[in-house]
This record gives C-alpha cells, sequence and structure tokens, in this order.
C-alpha cells in the first residue's frame, strides 16, 4: 500500500505535456526585463544618449509566433507590455529620454470602434520599433518530448533599417510519458 502511494505520487509529479504556461509569459518578461538593465543600458544606441537627447519614440509590436504552440494574442501582447513597463525600461526612459506610443495596431482599433478622435495621436512619430520573435525546437523519442523555447527581442531604428539591440531568452520544457495517460 505504501509502495503504490509512493509511486502514484512520484508518477503525478512529472509533466504530461511540454506546451507553454503562464509562468513561462512571466519568466519570459521577467528575465528580459532584467536584462534591459545591463545589455541595453551599455549598448551602442544608448551609450552617448542622455535626459537631454532628442527623443527615442519606440512603439511595440505583438510577439511573432513561429512555435507550433497556440500562444493567445493576450499573451503575445503581455510579453511586450511587461518588457516595456519594466523598472529597469522606466529608468532607461527617464535616464535616456525615451517613451513608448500606444501601438499602431491598437491605435487603428480605438479609432474604429471611435474610442478616440481620427486626430488621436498623429504625433506619435515613432523613431524605432520593438518587435519579439517566438521560435522553438521539439525533440521527442519515446515516452519523452522536449520543447526548446527561444525570445528574441529587437529594437529597429526605422530610419535606416537597422537593428540596434537584440537580445534573447531561452528555457526548456520536458513532457514524460503518454499524454493521454
Amino acid at each position: 500500500m505504501a509502495l503504490s502511494v509512493a509511486c502514484a505520487g512520484g508518477c503525478a509529479s512529472q509533466p504530461k505535456s511540454s506546451v507553454m504556461t503562464v509562468e513561462d509569459y512571466q519568466y519570459i518578461a521577467t528575465e528580459m526585463g532584467g536584462k534591459l538593465q545591463g545589455k541595453l543600458a551599455t549598448s551602442d544606441v544608448f551609450a552617448g544618449r542622455g535626459g537631454e537627447s532628442p527623443a527615442m519614440v519606440v512603439s511595440i509590436q505583438k510577439v511573432s509566433n513561429l512555435t507550433s504552440d497556440m500562444i493567445p494574442e493576450s499573451a503575445r501582447w503581455y510579453l511586450m507590455e511587461k518588457v516595456k513597463s519594466s523598472l529597469p525600461m522606466a529608468a532607461l526612459s527617464r535616464d535616456k529620454n525615451i517613451r513608448f506610443v500606444i501601438p499602431a495596431e491598437h491605435l487603428r482599433q480605438a479609432r474604429e470602434r471611435g474610442a478616440v478622435e481620427d486626430d488621436f495621436a498623429n504625433d506619435r512619430a515613432p523613431t524605432h520599433v520593438m518587435t519579439a520573435t517566438f521560435l522553438s525546437a521539439t525533440r521527442a523519442g519515446g515516452l519523452e518530448r522536449t520543447d526548446l523555447y527561444y525570445c528574441e527581442y529587437q529594437l529597429t531604428d526605422l530610419s535606416s533599417g537597422e537593428v540596434v539591440w537584440t537580445d534573447t531568452v531561452e528555457f526548456k520544457r520536458t513532457a514524460h510519458g503518454r499524454s493521454w495517460d
């Protein structure tokens, strides 16, 4: 009896799916927010900038999903919004004269719904765009499946088309056993 309870407890703790979870989204946003403080702040694009520099106006786009997982649109926006509103990014915004503007997609939807006037945010004039792309690779064998997830963030200068900063977050999820058990 004790042996069957121990086995049931041990077997139940192993994940049956390698699909991303809410905790994975939180991990990515937290990791990227932490990287901003070190890598982005010291990158070439920000090295010579200060509070008096001309405004860098950044628009964000939702994460592009190139994985086999279904990532809800709300999670794709969350991953960008959380990085944009992170404490390191707030400090960079203040110290390096960076401001974020409403994404074009949200502005278009707000105008279509009549939530804002047609001329609202006409002066938003982004100079840069922040994007992110999700990729994954799957390895399966026997009763085990491992998915490696890779999320790359980029900041692109709209005047030149040059990617001025990029960084990544990686993690893997492993599932054991049959998913239908």
